[in-house]
């Protein structure tokens, strides 16, 4: 089964905004602990989904 263009497109950009909202949360989480390293992994984890939503977008 093969799904169109633009509904792939569409399911790729919902499981992306899911996958920025989830790394955001984590951000925040570990900003309240106080964890440099969970800081830093989950912001390089929502740079890198921002990085691969971009292309969907143009």
């Amino acid at each position: 089964m093969s799904l169109k263009p633009e509904r792939e497109r569409q399911i790729q950009l919902w499981g992306w905004g899911l996958f920025i909202a989830s790394a955001s949360f984590f951000t925040i989480s570990s900003l309240r602990s106080g964890d440099i390293y969970s800081v830093l992994g989950s912001l390089f984890f929502l740079g890198a989904c921002i990085v691969f939503v971009i292309p969907l977008l143009k």
